[in-house]
């Protein structure tokens, strides 16, 4: 995953096919040193959730672990690629259809999906992974063993979930550009079964798909914020104009 993330990201980047997107991408990645009290506060709300869902971790995966099934695990083998490579090619795939088609909306939804999954899953995951160093719940060593000497291995590097973080990335991206609840209800409950499926695999504690999946959804969010869609009456009708937030 973490390769084909680091080719995604240099492809992305290299080809620059929509103008402004690598400035706005460093935009999302810089725009905490901006928030104001709301959006700490919001960041204290995510922070309490994890740390929540962190002191039942214990009873949570065993639960899971006991109660895991052919099926369960026939379920999370055939989900768990959507949360990696599945997903940024589907995000490409949006993004292809929508020129293809002239649809603004699957063009947007691509467009979105990819620049938040390179801040989320790309950027900020990584950099937490490295820093926090948690082992995997197989290591049998706790629920609260951080070893950020030992995060050089994918071994410790199970907080936060990569997975979860990029499948809510891309959900939320998709989701913000559709209306009704059809689309959301489906990538939502896609997102949600690449987290689940990571606990049930014993390589995610539940507080590390909880903190991968806000990750995400903030990320692209802000993504999402930093986007509009204007309306310009015109002599003859309509123009749709794609503007970034602030320009």
């Amino acid at each position: 995953m973490r390769r084909a993330a680091i080719a995604f990201l240099f492809v992305f980047l290299a080809a620059n096919a929509f103008g402004g997107e690598v400035q706005d991408v460093t935009k999302v990645v810089i725009a905490p040193v901006h928030w104001k009290l709301k959006q700490w506060a919001r960041f204290g709300e995510g922070v309490a959730l994890v740390v929540g869902v962190a002191a039942v971790d214990r009873p949570l995966i065993h639960a899971i672990q006991r109660n895991r099934t052919n099926f369960s695990d026939q379920f999370a083998r055939h989900v768990t690629p959507i949360g990696a490579n599945d997903a940024v090619l589907a995000s490409w795939a949006l993004l292809g259809s929508g020129f293809l088609l002239h649809n603004d909306t699957l063009r947007g939804a691509g467009r979105d999906a990819i620049e938040s999954e390179i801040v989320a899953a790309s950027l900020a995951t990584p950099v937490i992974k490295r820093i926090a160093g948690r082992a995997r719940p197989f290591r049998h060593e706790g629920t609260f063993h951080f070893d950020p000497n030992q995060s050089h291995s994918g071994n410790f590097q199970s907080f936060p979930s990569g997975h979860a973080t990029n499948a809510f990335a891309a959900a939320t991206a998709i989701a913000g550009h559709f209306d009704g609840w059809i689309v959301p209800t489906i990538v939502y409950t896609i997102a949600s079964g690449v987290s689940i499926s990571r606990v049930n695999d014993n390589v995610h504690f539940p507080s590390d798909v909880v903190a991968g999946a806000l990750i995400g959804r903030a990320v692209a969010k802000g993504v999402l914020a930093r986007h509009h869609i204007s309306v310009v009456p015109e002599k003859h009708g309509l123009l749709f104009v794609y503007r970034f937030a602030g320009e």
